[in-house]
């Protein structure tokens, strides 16, 4: 479904939650005098990359885009995993199920099916 677009279906208030994550994550970086691990600096970047693709209606629409979430939301928990940022046991509890997600949704996409989607009915 459309949503409130600007040019060529691009969806206004997810660029506009695009922007905020961008300045707020340059704020970050530009606030610490610390350096930032590879891991949360490819996290950042996955995760702007994600938003702003995400922000474009055809993007959302296409039949891969549940798979490619899938293997955002696992690759970001393996990154946090990696990075130690927090417990490492929380990150890596969190990546067990996302990766069954991913073998879920690649599932889905092969068959063409919904399945152990929420909201899907």
């Amino acid at each position: 479904m459309p949503s409130a677009v600007l040019h060529a279906g691009v969806s206004r208030w997810r660029l506009a939650v695009f922007a905020v994550v961008a300045v707020v994550l340059v704020a970050l970086l530009s606030l610490t005098d610390e350096s930032v691990s590879p891991a949360l600096a490819v996290m950042g970047l996955l995760t702007l990359v994600y938003m702003f693709a995400g922000a474009v209606d055809a993007v959302r629409e296409h039949p891969v885009f549940p798979l490619a979430s899938a293997v955002y939301t696992t690759l970001l928990f393996a990154g946090g995993y990696a990075s130690g940022a927090l417990s490492n046991l929380l990150w890596g509890v969190l990546a067990v199920p996302s990766a069954l997600g991913v073998v879920v949704e690649a599932y889905n996409y092969r068959h063409g099916t919904s399945y152990l989607r929420f909201g899907v009915g």
